[in-house]
């Protein structure tokens, strides 16, 4: 499978923010920076935010802007864009992702119309993980600028990472959208688990990608616990099916004659 074949269709961009204009503004940036062939939207669902973001993107004309009186978590934002989509290809990305590469807005679409059987697929994730819900540091694949783990064009995981995925609208559809119980984490291991369990594969991209470490949830009150509410919440739905672990068995042997914790 190769991520360069097919000419794009149409991909919809769906960022949540709350605040941090500056933040989104770069983003929005060097997503139409990137991708200047081929058509997408963008869509921004402000939950809440109290800044400038109101006043400057629902002036935007090229962005599709929704503004929810607060702040309903990601969950319930990505479902909402999602139905309003008019994109068959749909990316959700945090408003601190920056993606490098010529329209790779191309490449990733080009790489799920090839698997119908794609699930989830983004820029970081894990072949592993375990029974309380984490990754296994050694099966954590990634294309982070300038430290990617990444050897090939795609690798299959078990769960991918909600700074960026991307999913087909029949898949998300298939699977049930995402739980809204989720407000703020374990939505995207929750959603990785839908598509696995449902025997679709799940991947991650060698497409450079900048994290600026959650800088939209520096100023989340409470967030510890609710990261924790999140987690216990997915071990209860999915303690049946986990730990999971798509490693071949040569990947397996290696993480046990590799040093240090896997």
């Amino acid at each position: 499978m190769s991520l360069y074949q097919a000419a794009m269709d149409s991909v919809s961009v769906i960022i949540p923010v709350h605040n941090k204009l500056d933040v989104t503004l770069r983003c929005i940036g060097h997503i139409r920076d990137q991708n200047s062939g081929g058509a997408y939207e963008i869509i921004v669902v402000d939950n809440g935010s109290t800044d400038a973001t109101e006043g400057t993107l629902s002036r935007s004309g090229d962005i599709m802007y929704i503004r929810n009186r607060k702040n309903l978590g990601l969950s319930k934002a990505y479902n909402l864009a999602a139905d309003i989509a008019r994109h068959e290809t749909l990316c959700f990305m945090h408003n601190d992702v920056v993606v490098f590469g010529k329209d790779w807005l191309k490449k990733l679409e080009d790489f799920m119309q090839q698997d119908a059987r794609s699930g989830i697929v983004g820029l970081y994730g894990a072949r592993t993980i375990r029974r309380d819900g984490s990754f296994r540091g050694r099966t954590i694949l990634h294309a982070e600028w300038g430290a990617s783990s990444l050897r090939k064009e795609w690798e299959k995981v078990a769960v991918v990472d909600g700074l960026l995925l991307a999913v087909r609208k029949p898949v998300l559809k298939e699977i049930g959208g995402f739980d809204e119980g989720y407000t703020l984490h374990y939505y995207d291991k929750d959603i990785s688990m839908r598509a696995l369990t449902r025997h679709m594969s799940n991947y991650v991209l060698n497409i450079p990608f900048e994290h600026q470490s959650g800088t939209s949830r520096k100023a989340i009150r409470k967030d510890d616990q609710i990261r924790e509410e999140g987690r216990l919440r997915f071990i209860n739905v999915w303690k049946r099916y986990l730990p999971a672990d798509v490693s071949t068995w040569r990947e397996k042997l290696g993480y046990l004659f590799r040093t240090g914790k896997g």
